[in-house]
């Protein structure tokens, strides 16, 4: 067989990973060779001191091309070139020089570390890996430490001062465990069991337990029958100064039991911010004239996507009170109106692909258990106490990265409460309620929080169900003395998140859509 039919015949899982050959080595060496710490004798004693497996065989009275050419090359064959680049940038002081050699470790390191877990792990793929990777380089080491001793026995662990749980996760997998598997093994069971990560059912499924489920997608087209007619509607920034480009689609049904397709387009140019509400209203009108609309059992839906900034500048909170033609009903009267962020539907946001991810584990979730948390900001935020016995108040971002939050809610004006927001949507948060008025009252007491709390549980169907309810509180179809009703609802805002589609699919590639020359 050729070379290129092996590799053609390999399915390939997640992202590539980025191409590591010899020359890369080499470069990181004489990279090492402008840090101090690394160059200068007196430190040599103390970095080798660090690196027991790798100090016999290399002499530390050589020159420094000499010695960080055979540093690098040890350390490869031990596998402790991660810990070597943890220990320089813990006694370089962040130093241009060590940036730029951090820079070209970075995917020598990432295959070393994957090198380690994949023969601990050899179900594991380097997505998810990634998936474990990204999410215990946010705790401390030392928030583990208790279970790796336990795992460990009596074999030490390669550990510098700036560990994360990563690193102790990635040492574990070369120390034996009690069953002649790699103590990672049994770490994973451990954690997996706690059931406190995001990745707890993936670690689960590598310590022996129940084999983890596939990434959940949230609700999409086929999810149920009552999927609402949309107009999705693109707010970009125009080529004149304080001018926006409205994209829009109307997305329907051609026929009862059908996919809804996307269906009429079009671009409106040159909007003046106050202007951007009312051109929605007009493009509304097209959905409200369709009689595709009928196989959507009358729900409409107005999806405003847009740059988290952008709708902050815009004030894009108070879109659903305005309307359209002189005497036309407000929006929010006419369809349900929900927001989305730009960022977390554009797949080329890479900063935004671990928030992505959550998203859809946050949706499995909440459908698989029937409920998940709503986080309101109105209430206090819990007390902490460290082991010094001195108390703190919890920031919002340690509890964002819980994947049974499903709701955040903000009860305040969105220039006010951005960071929040911001934050909840990195975190993949599906649902983001916030208010177009300063310091309102928020979404709370129709999720019953208003006398239970910060963080209550909230049904699937209530949290799947509030585009609807805001709809029937604002159109007139609940009275205020109903149990569904929501306190001015012209004043509440939400970000929606689901799976269904922002953008049409891309044409099919055809012959004749392939250019051969450059015109």
């Amino acid at each position: 067989m050729s070379r290129a039919a092996g590799i053609e015949d390999q399915p390939l899982e997640g992202p590539v990973p980025p191409r590591v050959d010899e020359a890369d080595y080499a470069r990181l060496a004489k990279a090492l060779c402008s840090v101090t710490c690394v160059t200068s004798p007196e430190y040599h004693e103390l970095l080798l001191g660090k690196l027991p497996r790798v100090r016999s065989g290399i002499n530390r009275n050589a020159v420094p091309v000499v010695f960080t050419d055979a540093l690098v090359g040890r350390c490869r064959e031990s596998r402790l070139l991660g810990v070597l680049m943890r220990w320089i940038g813990y006694w370089s002081d962040d130093s241009r020089s060590w940036r730029t050699a951090a820079l070209i470790a970075e995917p020598l390191v990432r295959e070393e570390e994957w090198a380690q877990v994949s023969q601990a792990i050899p179900e594991a793929t380097r997505q998810q890996v990634d998936t474990v990777r990204e999410e215990l380089v946010l705790y401390d080491a030392a928030d583990f430490r208790e279970i790796a001793d336990r795992v460990r026995g009596a074999r030490p662990i390669d550990r510098t001062p700036s560990d994360r749980a990563w690193h102790t996760f990635v040492a574990l997998a070369e120390i034996p465990g009690r069953e002649g598997e790699s103590a990672l093994v049994e770490f994973c069971a451990i954690l997996g069991a706690r059931g406190a990560l995001r990745c707890a059912a993936l670690l689960e499924g590598w310590g022996g337990g129940s084999a983890p489920e596939a990434p959940g997608a949230p609700p999409g087209p086929d999810a149920g029958e009552d999927v609402p007619a949309r107009l999705v509607v693109h707010v970009e920034r125009g080529e004149e100064r304080d001018r926006h480009d409205l994209r829009y689609w109307t997305v329907l049904r051609e026929h009862g039991g059908d996919r809804p397709d996307f269906c009429d387009s079009g671009t409106r140019k040159g909007v003046t911010p106050d202007r951007i509400a009312d051109s929605v209203g007009v493009l509304l009108g097209l959905v409200e004239v369709d009689h595709r609309r009928e196989h959507h059992r009358g729900r409409m839906r107005v999806e405003l996507v847009a740059e988290l900034d952008l709708l902050r500048e815009l004030e894009a909170d108070r879109w659903q009170e305005a309307g359209g033609a002189a005497g036309a009903p407000p929006l929010g009267a006419r369809a349900e109106v929900v927001y989305r962020a730009a960022e977390l539907e554009d797949p080329s946001r890479r900063d935004y692909d671990a928030g992505r991810r959550a998203l859809g584990r946050r949706w499995a979730a909440l459908l698989r258990c029937g409920s998940g948390v709503h986080l309101d900001t109105a209430h206090e935020a819990q007390t902490k106490e460290r082991l010094s016995g001195r108390t703190y108040r919890e920031p919002l971002e340690d509890r964002l990265p819980d994947d049974r939050i499903a709701i955040l809610s903000v009860p305040s004006h969105l220039d006010d409460c951005h960071q929040s927001v911001r934050s909840a949507l990195r975190f993949g948060v599906p649902v983001v309620v916030w208010r177009s008025a300063d310091n309102g009252r928020g979404i709370g007491p129709w999720l019953n929080l208003g006398k239970t709390g910060r963080e209550v549980t909230v049904s699937s169907e209530k949290l799947q169900s509030i585009p609807q309810v805001l709809h029937k509180s604002r159109s007139g179809g609940v009275s205020p003395d109903d149990s569904g009703y929501i306190e001015e609802s012209f004043e509440v805002a939400v970000f929606y998140h689901d799976s269904l589609p922002v953008l049409p699919d891309p044409p099919p590639l055809t012959a004749s859509s392939i250019r051969t020359t450059p015109r």
